[in-house]
């Protein structure tokens, strides 16, 4: 009683004071102490002028009057008059939330910080003079950040319509309705068209565009020598057939799905059998897949009725994000892999930046939080990597069923082969060994390769173990322990997160796991080896005995020669080998392989230190076993193991709005949906089966993506077709066809071009004959004085824009010109040779970048290994993609270290060596004749008479002034060839 005493009196105390004198005593308090803090920190962005004397209003937020405190800015209110202390602007003031600190460039001191508060308790009081200014600023978004008349009216909110195809100037020029289109704008303008290229020029343009290799010589020369009308419409048809097309269009595609087979992050660990996806999209492109079916198997081929393997595999682009092993705050990360995805497939598929959404109402397009989260749910029943213990699945599929017989005929053939050579290729190497080695010779054991192994690890065939994380029976370890009848659960090596190089197959993240598997003897062998990986602290027991421990972790599988105990724990029969691990902190992996220590055929074979055959041998030999292996999976399940979608049943788990984009601050709960600005319509998402793995939430959404009346899906396409073949699509921001982005040049070719994608079956290789044949395409690249005036950027297509190659291009065209390109198909991705400089650079141990036989080495970049946080150095220099995010248009930089990679670096200087050794081997002896090869191989050219003169002298200079040997001086020469300009850029 006496406290509420005491607050009563407190309140009859203020009521009694004059409200002036409070309001007095505030604003000069405000005045004197709070309006210096505020126009020293704060006003200079939140109304005040900027050095052009105009407004500036960060966030949207003014802080020069009360009325721009209460009215607030992207965050709401900045004065919360029910509960002061709750105040944005006391949140932003504190630096508790790394999202929001403010001033920028440094937190207040406390005593200012005090002030504020302080004042914020009197009530927020104002000077009256300017208590309710507000300055006017012109924003040209104002309005389009909500579903209204004006935004449906946006070029790309608007339904597609068909226009008719304009009367032109010259009728010629309207054949091709794309060509009346552009004509149509040039007419406007009072522009007209340059020339057309030569022909050699247009089918190294064309070449390039359809399959990022240049002609030959004589493709040039009898495209010149044809003189009938559709000649360049064979050449179109001849490109548009050849399986490099795919490998081609591919890239383009792989770039928007921001592909990699890494992880990124701390490990970067591999995104194992991911390379199938790749396969998959060239497969798709050559077999002109229709895109509608293209798009559907990505989002949702795994919801299919009528499912395949590829579009299982499709779904592999749902798990190409980046990923982190070990985050910090695990339900955030699963979010941000979804807000991946979403990203990906609304940029990627629909031009339209919904991610900007998810913290917030987006602040340039009618695009509110809660269709980002609809959006979200569509993917809210996707497992997280690694859930249920795998990274990857074994796709069972109607079509291979069906053709198992066949399969396993094709299977069984193959091996034979293999098995045939190796055979050979062993007795070759025990001949040599008896000869050079032969103690060696006489402990060759004939155990195979898969003999020899009591129990694999991980590098191999992983082995299943059973396994539990709760504390077991105390007689865990006894040799009469059954695990399986405890109920344990059964998993493959390796178990963890992950480790430097290694990647868990079997999730574990607690602090124990207990695990048993079982291997039987016929006889003891003499000696065997432990291959071990463990962090941290590992108990092994073999039949009940102890037989090792070790403390502390290890960063590498260790090699340990088996002791005297556990020697005599094994016994003929069944053997139990128990594990216990115990870990601490930081991540964690255990892996546990047995091997008899024995010198087998295969040892010989690959074992370098004897020296029993060739390097290529020595690599087809492995490859040989890898791909053994592969039929040995193959023939045990009628599927193939690649990384896909999965969902952990038919009901996904609720989606609500995060606040701020936090997913410990749930909102509204949502239901799958399509964007307001079209309708808003709740996704019509088939109930499914009680016994349903999957909602089927994705499938629908794929429905509505393929719509042929949906406003985005065709237009967003043909735009990324027409860009890839004249430098810059119709709209130049093909990932955002919002207000954001930039509106097209030319809307309504884009919008005819969209429904006659749609019109011909989806069909892409028809929009590409359809973009191909034109006269607009055909273009040479010279300017003019007058259109060059009217339109400097070219934006309405007077002349051809040239382009340099991209980083794959100039690769694959230095391989051909050597004669060394691979052009073989599929399959695992290949490593190339790295610096060892850029290898010190990776955080994981030498990198974990592999060696390829020569001749896999050289096969297209398209198939070059994509790891996150460890790229060839010729392909970051000349702009590969961004792989983090979808990458929608590749930078074009002219930057010195191009030119000193072109002269200095060991591929160049490697592959200028092999051009010079064909040269001679083709023309021994004949230098003008190897200076003229040179520019057939390099250009697609031969040289005039000046050129032929220069590249001699300058031949002849490098043996005379330099005192360079012959085949030095074509070295050199050929260095030369690769950085001429013509080579670098397309006319």
């Amino acid at each position: 009683m006496r406290y509420s005493l005491v607050i009563g009196l407190g309140a009859l105390t203020l009521a009694a004071s004059p409200l002036g004198a409070v309001e007095t005593e505030g604003v000069e308090f405000f005045r004197n102490e709070v309006k210096p803090i505020l126009e020293q920190n704060c006003f200079k962005c939140h109304g005040g002028l900027d050095e052009k004397g105009h407004p500036k209003v960060r966030g949207g937020l003014q802080l020069i009057s009360r009325k721009g405190l209460m009215k607030g800015g992207a965050h709401g209110a900045a004065f919360n008059e029910t509960d002061p202390a709750k105040s944005i602007i006391l949140e932003a003031l504190s630096y508790q939330n790394e999202d929001l600190q403010m001033p920028p460039r440094g937190k207040l001191p406390d005593e200012d910080q005090e002030k504020i508060t302080r004042w914020l308790e009197m009530g927020a009081p104002w000077t009256p003079e300017d208590a309710d200014v507000l300055v006017e600023i012109h924003d040209p978004l104002a309005g389009v950040t909500e579903v209204n008349e004006k935004t449906k009216a946006h070029w790309s909110y608007k339904p597609m319509e068909r226009p008719e195809p304009p009367k032109v100037s010259d009728p010629a020029w309207a054949v091709n309705p794309v060509d009346a289109f552009v004509l149509a704008k040039l007419d406007e303008k009072g522009l007209k068209p340059v020339g057309e290229a030569s022909k050699a020029a247009l089918l190294r343009r064309l070449s390039y565009d359809l399959t990022g290799l240049p002609p030959s010589l004589e493709e040039i020369k009898s495209f010149e020598a044809d003189a009938s009308p559709d000649a360049w419409s064979k050449q179109v048809d001849r490109l548009l057939a050849t399986p490099q097309y795919g490998e081609k269009w591919a890239r383009h595609w792989l770039d928007i799905v921001r592909y990699a087979e890494s992880n990124g992050f701390e490990r970067d660990n591999e995104k194992p059998f991911v390379w199938r996806y790749r396969d998959y999209v060239i497969r798709s492109f050559n077999d002109d897949k229709p895109y509608d079916r293209f798009v559907a198997e990505q989002i949702a081929g795994d919801e299919l009725p009528d499912k395949t393997a590829d579009s299982q595999i499709a779904t592999g682009m749902l798990r190409l994000m980046a990923w982190d092993d070990e985050p910090a705050d695990r339900k955030q990360h699963f979010f941000d892999v979804l807000d991946d995805n979403v990203r990906t497939v609304t940029e990627g598929f629909l031009a339209m930046t919904a991610g900007c959404a998810r913290c917030h109402d987006h602040k340039g397009d009618p695009i509110p939080q809660s269709d980002y989260f609809k959006f979200t749910s569509f993917f809210r029943g996707i497992e997280p990597m690694g859930q249920g213990g795998k990274q990857t699945q074994f796709i069972h599929s109607p079509e291979l069923a069906e053709n198992r017989d066949l399969q396993l005929t094709e299977l069984g053939a193959e091996e034979k082969r293999i098995r045939e050579w190796m055979a050979k290729c062993e007795e070759g190497a025990l001949t040599n060994v008896q000869r050079t080695n032969p103690e060696v010779a006489a402990r060759v054991s004939n155990l195979t390769a898969t003999d020899r192994w009591l129990v694999t690890d991980a590098r191999l065939r992983p082995t299943n173990w059973f396994y539990t994380t709760k504390p077991p029976e105390e007689d865990w370890s006894a040799v009469g322990f059954r695990a399986e009848r405890a109920n344990w659960q059964q998993g493959p090596a390796g178990f963890g997160t992950a480790a430097p190089g290694v990647q868990a197959r079997t999730v574990w993240t607690g602090q124990d796991i207990w695990l048993q598997t079982t291997f039987g003897l016929e006889t003891i062998p003499k000696s065997v080896l432990l291959h071990l990986y463990h962090d941290e602290n590992i108990e092994i027991y073999l039949n009940g005995q102890p037989v090792l421990r070790r403390e502390h972790h290890v960063a590498d599988y260790e090699r340990i020669t088996a002791s005297r105990e556990f020697m005599s724990a094994l016994q003929t029969g069944r053997n139990v080998l128990s594990v216990h691990v115990h870990q601490t902190a930081g991540g964690q992996f255990f892996d546990l392989g047995l091997e008899i220590d024995a010198v087998t055929p295969s040892d010989l074979v690959l074992n370098r230190q004897y020296r029993s055959v060739s390097r290529k041998d020595r690599e087809t030999y492995r490859r040989g076993q890898a791909r053994l292996e592969e039929i040995e999976n193959l023939k045990r399940s009628p599927g193939i193991e690649a990384m896909v979608v999965t969902e952990g049943g038919p009901v996904p788990p609720p989606t609500h709005i995060h606040l701020r984009g936090s997913a410990h601050a749930e909102g509204d709960e949502v239901q799958p949906g399509f964007p307001a600005i079209w309708g808003g319509e709740v996704a019509a998402v088939t109930p499914p089966a009680a016994d349903a793995k999957t909602s089927g939430r994705r499938l629908a959404l794929a429905k509505w993506m393929t719509r042929p009346d949906n406003p985005r899906t065709s237009r967003v396409m043909v735009n990324r077709i027409w860009q890839h073949h004249f430098g810059r699509g119709l709209s130049p921001t093909p990932n955002d066809f919002g207000y954001l982005g930039t509106a097209p040049t030319h809307p309504e070719l884009l919008d005819w071009l969209a429904t006659e994608f749609v019109a011909r079956g989806w069909s892409v290789k028809a929009m590409h004959r359809l973009l191909l044949n034109s006269k607009v395409y055909r273009l040479s690249i010279a300017s003019d004085t007058k259109e060059a005036a009217a339109d400097p950027a070219n934006d309405l297509f007077w002349r051809f824009n040239p382009r340099r190659l991209g980083a794959e291009e100039l690769r694959d065209s230095i391989l051909l010109s050597t004669g060394e390109l691979n052009l073989e198909m599929k399959g695992p991705s290949i490593f190339i040779p790295m610096p060892e400089e850029v290898l010190a650079t990776s955080s994981t141990k030498g990198g974990k970048w592999g060696n390829s036989p020569p001749d896999q080495a050289n096969r297209r970049s398209v198939y070059v290994k994509i790891k996150r946080s460890l790229q060839p150095p010729m392909f970051t220099d000349f702009d590969l993609a961004d792989t983090d995010t979808t990458c929608p248009v590749r930078f074009t930089t002219t930057v010195p270290t191009q030119a000193l990679a072109m002269m200095n670096s060991e591929f160049i200087h490697d592959k200028a060596t092999a051009l010079a050794k064909r040269l001679d081997s083709e023309h021994p002896g004949d230098l003008q004749a190897q200076v003229k090869r040179a520019f057939e191989l390099v250009v697609s050219r031969q040289p005039d008479e000046g050129e032929v003169i220069r590249s001699l002298a300058f031949i002849n200079k490098l043996k005379t002034d330099s005192k360079l040997a012959p085949e030095m001086a074509l070295q050199r020469f050929a260095v030369a060839v690769f950085s001429f300009n013509e080579f670098f850029y397309l006319d």
